[in-house]
């Protein structure tokens, strides 16, 4: 027995292997086509039945870091709701419509794009809200944009942007109207990366840095007028506003559980634009509204040997070689500029009577805009 010790300490015992655990996959990262294609689906579902039932959202999320929130953007100058003011949210349609009176919200162009690693969605649609009042049918084009974040099995509103579109213009007593932010920044670092990818955007000079965008069918830009709508290789030419814009306050977070992981980003703020004259309306400054959501992509470098394949999710570690070649940043995705309508110098979004927009679509037939009250008589 002696012999076999001294054989083993001489010739090396042979040690028991004890085989490393690979580390656990990103289940985010590793979503199929076919579970991209029911995720969007489902959301689409979400998003459908949101219309009808005008209900608050839910503002609790492990996605979302409380300290930017959740927020909702609205037609009229006070309609700008964060986290508990959630709670007790009136209804996002602009106008405050009673009980018997009849409304419908048609979806004209809905549509969905995932992450990446499938950790979020952003959705733009065109809304035709409908009132139907003394036999007639009046019809409110309204644009809407949002972010939502996969929190486990469901969808969790991170923002959401509603806007009348119109030209911009200052209102007639000179004041900016609007409610404005209280500024909250996740982390200082995320912020001027952000605003280094946004500064093109609001001095309307994309052409000159046209990398800071997404050109992709999944990107889109929408301004304050009707026709201000950017999408894919046109993003380059988006020019949200006549004037440059410049920062008032935002708010600015991202989609995730840890910050170091975080693939998509979301800005929510206030700007100022100086306005130049045109044809019937005086120079001047407005405050415009802006939501604004990042994802961090691979730089478009693929190996010969992938090409024709997506490239890696940032979510994914890669080798420091690969990591090098096809580096990952922060790029815009989808935007949102917008001037509330006119409802006088107060903010209250509880005290909103929305008197500049139902004249505008009543007219004559106007006798109260809150709750609205219209005339069924036939103007003579």
């Amino acid at each position: 027995m002696r012999w076999l010790l001294l054989l083993c300490v001489l010739a090396g015992c042979p040690k028991q292997q004890v085989k490393e655990q690979p580390p656990l996959a990103d289940q985010m990262a590793v979503v199929d086509r076919d579970g991209r294609i029911a995720i969007i689906a489902e959301l689409k579902s979400e998003i459908l039945t949101s219309y009808e039932r005008d209900e608050p959202p839910e503002i609790e999320s492990s996605m979302i870091a409380p300290q930017v929130g959740t927020i909702r953007v609205g037609v009229g100058p006070g309609d700008v709701l964060v986290n508990e003011e959630l709670e007790r949210a009136p209804s996002r349609w602009p106008l405050d419509v009673s009980a018997p009176t009849q409304t419908e919200a048609r979806s004209k162009k809905l549509e969905i794009h995932l992450a990446q690693d499938a950790s979020a969605a952003w959705a733009s649609d065109e809304i035709s809200w409908r009132i139907k009042s003394c036999g007639r049918t009046a019809v409110i084009p309204l644009r809407m944009t949002s972010l939502f974040a996969r929190d486990g099995d469901r969808w969790v509103l991170v923002f959401e942007h509603m806007s009348f579109g119109r030209p911009p213009a200052p209102v007639r007593d000179g004041t900016l109207r609007g409610r404005t932010l209280k500024d909250a920044r996740i982390d200082p670092d995320i912020h001027d990366a952000l605003s280094r990818v946004l500064a093109p955007v609001l001095s309307r000079s994309i052409a000159k840095t046209p990398n800071v965008v997404s050109t992709g069918p999944e990107a889109v830009i929408i301004g304050p007028d009707i026709t201000d709508e950017w999408q894919g290789p046109a993003m380059i030419d988006a020019r949200v506003a006549a004037g440059n814009l410049r920062a008032e306050d935002r708010r600015v977070g991202v989609v995730a559980r840890r910050l170091e992981t975080a693939t998509m980003a979301y800005w929510v703020g206030n700007f100022v634009a100086d306005l130049p004259a045109r044809p019937g309306v005086a120079a001047g400054k407005v405050r415009l509204r802006g939501t604004f959501v990042f994802e961090k992509q691979r730089d478009e470098k693929v190996d010969a040997a992938k090409k024709g394949k997506a490239p890696e999710p940032c979510s994914k570690r890669l080798s420091d070689e690969e990591e090098e070649r096809n580096p990952c940043r922060w790029i815009l995705v989808q935007g949102h500029v917008s001037q509330s309508i006119d409802d006088g110098p107060d903010p209250d979004p509880m005290k909103r009577d929305y008197l500049d927009l139902a004249s505008m679509v009543f007219g004559t037939s106007l006798i109260s805009p809150k709750p609205l009250e219209l005339t069924c008589e036939q103007p003579k």
